[in-house]
């Protein structure tokens, strides 16, 4: 290994290609963090040396280079191991700087940077030559569009005709404009601390720009020899700039392994990894109290299917490489799951699962898949994905009806044991289990399913009955037990099935309050029996009573917020109409008078109008969230 410090002008002056394996993650360095930090120090030393005609040094950090086996008569080539954010921001920088002193008609400057960012023609033998560095596939059109377009009014029509380009590359692209407009600006004397009415001089600023790009910023260049483990300085390194993600650190690991077994690393990028490389899986998503990028969540899913075992987020690199290894060494897998055998392999396993998962993220509206994983947000809980992994890929395309029907057992389960406000501290190692239980049975399917999770037995694992679901509604006080979103998922489930087939189909309003329609406060409009409050003991043990039952799922029920206040504390008497007349949801025509000829069982709502009301959401509630599921 060979470390050096060397400034801009001694690393990109000659004839040179520095190659970013398509193995490394994109470009993602962005304004905040990265560009603006850049830019603040540049302009420091660009002033410095308008000042004083001095130079500061300015260390920008490391790169490691391995050096590639060239053929005889080609240019000189170069890996980049580590610092290729860091390589491609000051080639974007370069870039905007020449095109600036195009747009500025300094033919001198031009040449000058146009020579630390492009080789000439009649030096290279391939287009991709021409680059000084050469991006990793997913940002190579973008990078190509800003080496070449020659100025910022170019690039905006450019990406008129073709704003895809922008939605695919958007870091590059960014990047560049930032750093065209920052030079145009201060070239201008627009950025310095006190603005002279007087034109400022434009051949020292340019100068001073050339002076500080060639001479004033330095990196230290590590040059790897052949005996150096290039994957293991990778690694040690990956925590500088922007830190890359597990998945970053899984691709450098495969694609090297490709590359050393000769495989065509071009073709399995294209084939199974460059979707990864869209912003749609390095999108930050909320799951229990955090955020991650989704493709932290797919590999953990992904991982705890493949290891059968409960795989923590920090550790996502290292258990993936023990799984290679554990596979190289002839461990088998199960009979549900193929194991991988060779990187390909592994590359195509991870394309073929992620697939599935991106429909769990954007699953078809209205579909079976839709809505249970909205109702898996209210139930709180991602351990359920491997198994939901292994059913689509076990059960997909080919039977969809099975699938449903898996997904209504899995419902069933989670809702029910929320309802019973019973645990979900082990659900993680109870979907392992079920997952292994699956493997013994060498098959899913909805019936298989709903017999290894009826055969669990205790509070932290059982599937609640028939019995314990009706007791728990009407007896359990839910609203003080469970968080109000998750009341909300369960009277919108049963509002969606007591929907008329004679009416259309509405989704249900954001805006849905719950409404205790015995108020909390209900000792001013809704009084005790006289003979009830003459009784000391009668009243304390009714107020209890009372108290406990109006927190039953019996007296809960949606409305709107702009609803609420109108009703809140109001008698029966006057609530009744009110709910009645505004309020549109199926859940609330149970409160509907009847016919004139017919007698109001609503008349009073009390306790025991509490727990009829409750009989009837048991009702439903059973059907949405069957014991059994029919059809298994």
């Amino acid at each position: 290994m060979d470390a050096k410090a060397r400034d801009l002008n001694q690393i990109f002056d000659s004839t040179i290609s520095f190659q970013i394996p398509l193995f490394q993650r994109p470009y993602v360095w962005k304004k905040e963090h990265n560009w603006a930090p850049l830019w603040e120090d540049i302009q420091g030393l660009m002033d410095y040396r308008l000042r004083t005609q001095k130079s500061r040094t300015h260390f920008l950090g490391a790169v490691v280079l391995e050096q590639m086996r060239n053929v005889a008569g080609s240019i000189e080539t170069h890996q980049v191991i580590d610092g290729q954010q860091r390589f491609t921001t000051l080639q974007i920088f370069m870039i905007a700087a020449r095109d600036i002193c195009h747009q500025l008609d300094s033919g001198k400057y031009y040449e000058r940077f146009a020579d630390l960012v492009g080789n000439k023609a009649s030096k290279v033998d391939f287009e991709h030559e021409r680059y000084k560095v050469w991006p990793t596939n997913s940002d190579r059109e973008a990078f190509k569009l800003v080496h070449g377009v020659g100025g910022l009014e170019a690039l905006e029509q450019h990406l008129q005709e073709q704003p895809k380009l922008h939605e695919q590359n958007q870091q590059v692209i960014d990047g560049y404009r930032y750093f065209y407009r920052q030079l145009a600006l201060w070239l201008h004397g627009e950025l310095d601390e006190e603005p002279g009415e007087a034109a400022p001089d434009l051949d020292g600023r340019l100068d001073a720009l050339w002076q500080v790009v060639s001479n004033a910023l330095q990196v230290v260049v590590i040059n790897l020899s052949d005996d150096d483990e290039s994957q293991v300085i990778f690694e040690t390194l990956n925590a500088r700039g922007t830190q890359l993600l597990p998945a970053d650190l899984i691709k450098n690991y495969l694609f090297r392994r490709a590359q050393s077994e000769g495989q065509d690393i071009e073709s399995l990028y294209d084939q199974h990894w460059k979707a990864f490389d869209a912003k749609f899986w390095r999108k930050e998503v909320k799951q229990g109290r955090t955020k991650r990028p989704r493709i932290d969540l797919f590999l953990q899913h992904y991982l705890a299917l493949m290891l059968r075992e409960d795989v923590r987020s920090a550790h996502l690199f290292e258990a993936f490489k023990e799984y290679v290894v554990a596979l190289e060494e002839g461990e088998k897998g199960s009979e549900l799951t193929a194991q991988p055998n060779s990187i390909e392999s592994h590359l195509q396993s991870l394309s073929r699962y992620a697939r599935a998962f991106r429909k769990f993220a954007e699953p078809e509206a209205g579909s079976r898949l839709a809505v249970f994983l909205d109702r898996l947000q209210a139930v709180d809980t991602a351990t359920v994905y491997p198994l939901l992994l292994l059913a689509s890929d076990q059960l997909l395309p080919g039977d969809q009806a099975e699938f449903d029907r898996v997904l209504v057992v899995l419902e069933s389960f989670l809702v029910r044991r929320m309802i019973c406000c019973m645990t979900s501290k082990n659900y993680n190692r109870l979907f392992i289990d079920v997952i292994k239980a699956l493997d013994r049975r060498g098959k899913i399917t909805a019936q298989i399913l709903q017999e290894v999770l009826h055969a669990y037995e205790g509070d932290s694992m059982r599937f609640p009955t028939d019995d314990e679901l009706h007791w728990s509604i009407l007896n359990t006080p839910i609203y003080d037990r469970l968080a109000q979103y998750k009341i909300r998922a369960v009277l919108g489930a049963i509002d969606l099935a007591q929907e008329d087939r004679k009416s259309e189909v509405l989704p249900l309003p954001g805006n849905l309050t719950i409404e205790h329609i015995m108020p909390v406060k209900w000792q001013a409009s809704w009084p005790m029996p006289e003979e009830v409050a003459a009784d000391p003991e009668k009243r304390l043990a009714f107020n209890q009573e009372r108290n406990h039952r109006l927190h039953t799922l019996g007296n809960l029920t949606l409305i709107t917020g702009s609803l609420n206040p109108s009703l809140s504390n109001a008698s029966w008497d006057q609530k009744r109409p009110e709910l009645c007349k505004y309020s549109k949801l199926n859940l609330n025509r149970y409160f509907h008078p009847p016919k004139e000829a017919e007698a109001d069982p609503l008349r009073i709502w009390d306790e025991a109008a509490i727990e009829r009301r409750g009989q009837k959401l048991y009702e439903t509630a059973a059907s949405v969230w069957p014991y059994q599921v029919a059809g298994s």
